[in-house]
């Protein structure tokens, strides 16, 4: 409403290579521009890979895809393959996940077109994956295989930490 000829727009969770390959968009892109379509497809994903991870309105208002995020301060141990093939963190630790601040948040690494689901660099996929939960705490979002589920604690606790209505 107070700026009504700009549009800003965030990065979704579909804005990676694996989800814009198994949902349609690269065939879609390779039917409709022909020879050019690898060089289109391209250039999407690398507009994807700018796309803010998740933004402040006017001073106090959180935005983003998913949600809330981790603090990297989580160190992940054995692997496990989901339903979909792709591998996932289990036996985690439950006390070793707090939130991340919004200063680690501008510090992590966004240019990534599948954000990893272990390492060091989990913001992003929490950022686009997590979701909210009527329970409360951060848990691993075991249904997706990525990202956090989040309780109305945490959201409370996020909002007042960075001054956030």
């Amino acid at each position: 409403i107070l700026l009504p000829l700009r549009v800003f727009l965030l990065r979704g969770n579909h804005e990676s290579k694996y989800c814009t390959s198994v949902y349609g968009f690269e065939k879609e892109v390779m039917a409709k521009y022909g020879d050019q379509g690898k060089h289109v497809f391209r250039k999407c994903l690398g507009c994807f890979e700018g796309l803010p991870l998740a933004s402040i309105i006017a001073g106090c208002v959180y935005t983003s895809h998913g949600g809330l995020f981790r603090s990297i301060g989580f160190a992940s141990s054995k692997r496990a393959k989901s339903k979909k093939g792709r591998k996932v963190v289990s036996n985690i630790n439950l006390k070793s996940l707090t939130l991340g601040s919004l200063e680690e948040l501008s510090r992590a690494r966004r240019t990534v077109l599948d954000p990893p689901w272990e390492g060091l660099n989990l913001i992003p996929g929490d950022v686009l994956w997590s979701d909210p939960s009527m329970n409360p705490g951060l848990s691993p979002n075991k249904e997706r295989g990525i990202g956090l589920l989040w309780g109305p604690d945490c959201t409370e606790q996020f909002l007042k930490k960075n001054s956030l209505k």
